[in-house]
């Protein structure tokens, strides 16, 4: 099967997904340090379903960034109810 979207293994061999990437592949159009904050309203909380990290510099200031369990991604998926979301 192949990937949608990069999927990796944190600390705890919980599969995790990138919220820039997931963001992205959704097509958001809304910029994702609005989209973000927005999705954690849902009852998500950092430390249990994401933890927050900054991105490597690309020569700018670092971005923010999500490590997002997989049933939360799954979720914010669902929540943009788009061809993307279904596939995701």
């Amino acid at each position: 099967m192949n990937e949608l979207i990069n999927i990796q293994m944190n600390e705890n061999q919980e599969p995790i997904v990138s919220g820039r990437e997931l963001h992205e592949f959704l097509g958001v159009k809304t910029a994702y340090k609005d989209w973000f904050p927005r999705m954690c309203e849902y009852g998500f909380n950092e430390g249990t379903d994401f933890c927050s990290f900054l991105s490597e510099s690309t020569g700018g200031r670092p971005a923010q960034d999500h490590h997002l369990k997989i049933d939360m991604a799954k979720e914010i998926s669902m929540l943009e109810r788009n061809d993307r979301g279904k596939q995701a």
